[in-house]
């Protein structure tokens, strides 16, 4: 079932026990989806703004951590240490490289209190950034978090980042397609540093839309088609999340976060 039917789900499961709560206030966790928790949460609590000084937008830098400071902070987190995360290229054939993407943040209950992970598209390697350096570095492409994931754009970063999601197979994709296509980059805030959220609660983001929600299984699944990224340094890629409970070597798992991911540039 898609994801327009989440909104009525996440009522039935607001006030329930703690392994399906949706857990308000916890910033920048976005616990989705853990196979058969059915854990849906918030990035933060989605309250408004974090203050009656905490007004505008990005700041002067473009890095979007400026007047919104203290609301990005409590819709994201601020983790100010390194992700342990793990990123494994598991293959590369015909230039496109397939990657184990470790965004599981601890599991549900420690997301809060675990940094994003940030990777280098090019390199296929983490970015050893923090919450809060990663918005004053380029490096980065792609920051995940559960089943969160925004780019190195607008209010998230420096970088020229960027996402559009098109309906074709990845493999018949090209350069080309990126001409029509409606990117779409990071806006975390409206001019009173109230967050925008996607059905969810949770930080809504150029990638929102990238899975599909079971109600019965509570699982996500990659919702049909490729992405289209420009990376922090405005390089394009072509990416398809193809699971979200992969294992470092490749298989299924039970664990929500662990990304298996193939890209290639154009």
């Amino acid at each position: 079932m898609k994801r327009m039917i989440l909104g009525a789900l996440i009522l039935s499961l607001y006030g329930c026990g703690s392994d399906a709560s949706r857990n308000p206030g916890a910033a920048g966790t976005g616990n989705v989806g853990d196979a058969g928790a059915g854990n849906i949460g918030a990035a933060g609590n989605g309250n408004g703004a974090a203050g009656s000084d905490d007004h505008g937008g990005a700041g002067s830098d473009g890095s979007g951590t400026g007047e919104c400071s203290a609301a990005r902070e409590q819709l994201l987190g601020a983790v100010d240490s390194v992700s342990t995360g793990e990123v494994t290229v598991l293959a590369t054939e015909d230039d496109v490289t397939s990657l184990y993407i470790d965004a599981t943040a601890g599991g549900t209950a420690a997301a809060a209190s675990n940094p994003w992970i940030f990777v280098s598209l090019a390199d296929s390697e983490r970015v050893d950034v923090t919450d809060v350096t990663s918005t004053e570095s380029t490096a980065w492409d792609l920051a995940l978090k559960r089943a969160l994931l925004y780019t190195n754009s607008g209010e998230a970063g420096p970088g020229q980042g960027g996402a559009a999601l098109i309906d074709k197979e990845f493999a018949d994709v090209s350069a080309d397609d990126a001409r029509d296509a409606e990117f779409s980059t990071e806006k975390f805030f409206d001019a009173e540093c109230n967050p925008t959220l996607d059905v969810t609660g949770a930080a809504s983001t150029s990638f929102s839309t990238w899975y599909d929600y079971d109600s019965e299984s509570h699982a996500l699944s990659p919702h049909p088609g490729t992405w289209l990224v420009h990376g922090g340094t405005g390089k394009l890629y072509k990416l398809r999340i193809t699971n979200y409970y992969g294992t470092s070597d490749g298989g299924t798992g039970m664990a929500g976060g662990a990304y298996l991911i193939d890209v290639a540039a154009l």
